[in-house]
């Protein structure tokens, strides 16, 4: 999977169900699945980490990353291709950082645990080469009511039109 820029806003509009979000949970797993691919071709090892805010969709997550081969019993640690991939919460893996980065935002209707600068700040901060943000970018851009959600969203929307 390539990507533009060191840290990139994949925008799924999915829907928000008891703070999961099918959508999300399906595209991080088809991105994934791409680096994967990629990284199973060179001659480095790559650490993956599939962060969220909400344990809710960190279970939806683990059932995803479950279907993975020979990781239907995992919970926290998965491997696929010899790429290892670590899955938490943004609040548990706070001071740990991965290589690669994937943030589930979830939310499309408010802003929920993510109105903590805090806890923004950590979740954004773990990625050594690639953070990838996977959320309603229009949501945060235009209805969030955190000012550092909405900087967030349109740092990203910005960085996007610069690149066309």
């Amino acid at each position: 999977v390539h990507y533009t820029t060191r840290s990139a806003w994949v925008d799924v509009k999915g829907k928000t169900h008891n703070n999961r979000n099918e959508q999300e949970a399906k595209k991080i797993l088809h991105d994934l699945k791409r680096f994967c691919d990629w990284a199973n071709q060179q001659k480095e090892t790559y650490t993956v980490a599939v962060l969220t805010f909400y344990k809710a969709q960190e279970k939806v997550l683990r059932e995803r990353l479950r279907s993975l081969p020979k990781n239907n019993q995992r919970y926290s640690s998965f491997e696929h291709k010899g790429v290892w991939i670590k899955l938490a919460t943004v609040d548990y893996f706070q001071g740990q950082e991965a290589d690669v980065v994937f943030l589930s935002m979830v939310q499309t209707y408010r802003d929920g645990f993510m109105d903590s600068p805090n806890r923004l700040n950590v979740a954004i901060t773990r990625a050594r080469y690639q953070l990838v943000i996977v959320g309603d970018q229009h949501y945060f851009m235009k209805k969030s009511r955190s000012n550092d959600l909405r900087s967030l969203a349109r740092h990203h929307d910005s960085q996007q039109r610069k690149k066309k």
